[in-house]
């Protein structure tokens, strides 16, 4: 178990090395953009629930608060994903079965994040911030990316 200063040394670590960030999470055109106008929308909620997130967090916002905003993550990721997902399908997007199990993944580590607050498991808004950072990057600017070109020669913009 960490002590205080300790705590906050590993805080001031992770920062330094850019991996926990509480702000800054916002949707960038460079980044971000997947060239399909429905999708790009619909991961700026997401990212706009990710920053509230953050935000309740570094705020120390009740426990309350922060569950209602993981159940509005958990509820709008799982609406988003299945949108895409459909969208990927109808136009047999050749990768989809790889976007299908990485959407999965993302359910199911979201879903046992809300569980460990749910028992205070400690330093677990750190674990959900790099991950879900982590997630964002990997997920938004390479996986779904590569779809943008398939679906623009395909009409869908």
């Amino acid at each position: 178990f960490l002590t205080f200063s300790v705590f906050h040394k590993y805080i001031f670590l992770l920062q330094y090395a850019g991996l926990y960030c509480m702000t800054g999470l916002t949707w960038n055109r460079i980044k971000h953009d997947v060239k399909v106008d429905k999708m790009n929308e619909q991961h700026k909620v997401l990212f706009n629930i990710l920053d509230a997130l953050y935000k309740a967090m570094e705020n120390k916002d009740d426990r309350n608060a922060l569950v209602k905003i993981i159940n509005d993550l958990i509820t709008y990721s799982k609406q988003h994903l299945t949108t895409e997902e459909a969208l990927l399908e109808k136009y047999d997007y050749p990768e989809l079965a790889e976007q299908k199990e990485q959407h999965k993944l993302f359910i199911a580590k979201i879903e046992e994040f809300k569980e460990d607050f749910r028992k205070n498991h400690f330093m677990l808004h750190f674990n959900m911030a790099i991950f879900l950072k982590t997630w964002i990057s990997n997920h938004i600017e390479v996986l779904d990316k590569k779809y943008s070109q398939f679906l623009n020669d395909r009409g869908v913009f």
